[in-house]
């Protein structure tokens, strides 16, 4: 009888990690969605120091904006777990020609703080011909078949013209107030948080003006 016991409890305490069912992105509890349209879900992702993602899958290709330096462990069920250092304002994308399920495991003593982006479709191939080219403001971070990412920095009071054909987001990185005008609609005041994001559909000018008193970072994200 002992022995039955002492096997019952070690099923219960030492059963293995992956028999969590795995659920869809949108049921994770420490991926919030901000905001869906045709073209992307956009997830706030935050987990505490000593925290973990239940296991997850994601179907579509994503890009990631890091908030926040942290230390990561990321463990693809039923596979190898990779050990990982962010960094505020990296930038990353994965392509998904097949689902993949993981979990995301916090091991620095800060959180880690994630924008993650799905793309679900494309904006047409066709289109890629009304990409622009950069302004002084903007830095080229990463490019591919599917998006093009890059940096802006605006110091207090400077300001930046961008002329983007296509719709896309911007994430903000830091803190900051912008003064901003599209073409053929009336200006406004925003207040940024890190992580707050910005939809246009495109092809229409923008000026920004960063009207704050720091430095104010992004990242512009312009789907093909």
């Amino acid at each position: 009888m002992n022995y039955l016991i002492c096997l019952f409890l070690s099923l219960i305490f030492f059963a293995p990690t992956f028999a969590q069912s795995p659920v869809p992105i949108e049921k994770e509890p420490r991926h919030r969605l901000k905001f869906s349209n045709q073209y992307v879900r956009v997830f706030h992702v935050v987990i505490p120091p000593g925290d973990k993602s239940l296991f997850h899958t994601h179907l579509s290709d994503g890009l990631s904006v890091r908030l926040a330096d942290a230390s990561i462990r990321d463990e693809v069920l039923g596979g190898a777990a990779e050990d990982i250092s962010v960094k505020r304002g990296e930038v990353t994308f994965g392509y998904r020609p097949g689902p993949l399920t993981h979990r995301v495991s916090c091991t620095s003593n800060t959180p880690f703080r994630n924008i993650f982006i799905e793309v679900l479709s494309s904006a047409g191939i066709q289109r890629a011909a009304a990409l622009r080219a950069l302004v002084a403001g903007q830095v080229l971070v990463l490019e591919n078949a599917r998006v093009r990412m890059s940096r802006l920095v605006l110091a207090p009071g400077q300001s930046i013209e961008l002329a983007q054909a296509l719709p896309g987001l911007r994430v903000a990185v830091s803190e900051g107030r912008l003064d901003i005008e599209v073409s053929g609609e009336k200006g406004r005041t925003l207040k940024f948080q890190p992580g707050d994001t910005q939809w246009h559909e495109g092809a229409k000018k923008q000026v920004l003006r960063n009207v704050g008193s720091a430095l104010f970072e992004a990242v512009e994200i312009e789907l093909k």
